[in-house]
């Protein structure tokens, strides 16, 4: 089992083992804040690194991993909706203020792209 370099929280793992034991992770374009976290059931894709995290495994794309490194995966279930989130991220210093966006300042509540709203996917 490989260790991923960032850290991933008990809540974090204990919801990835609740959906089925793997959870992937992307980057795409959007988000109030220019780039956000995708996140998905979905098998490890060719470039994808597959982490383990103590019964759990988390599946990183390339670009998710070229900004997760010491960052931690959270999962926040008292947040309404309940969803995975990167806080405490060294390589994002701008970022939106529900953690699900970043690349460049936080323009504040109400934007239309904002995603905190937003269930995550296999909830919704």
């Amino acid at each position: 089992m490989r260790f991923p370099p960032f850290t991933v929280t008990r809540p974090a793992i204990d919801q990835i083992e609740a959906v089925g034991g793997c959870v992937r992770v992307d980057l795409e374009p959007g988000g109030c804040s220019g780039r956000a976290y995708a996140w998905s059931l979905a098998d490890a894709r060719a470039g994808d690194e597959v982490y383990g995290c103590d019964g759990a495994w988390l599946v990183v794309s390339a670009d998710a991993g070229s900004v997760l490194e010491g960052a931690v995966v959270d999962y926040g279930a008292g947040l309404r909706p309940p969803r995975f989130r990167v806080i405490r991220n060294p390589n994002t210093a701008d970022r939106c203020a529900c953690n699900r966006s970043f690349g460049r300042p936080w323009p504040g509540r109400g934007h239309p792209d904002c995603r905190a709203n937003e269930p995550m996917p296999w909830d919704g």
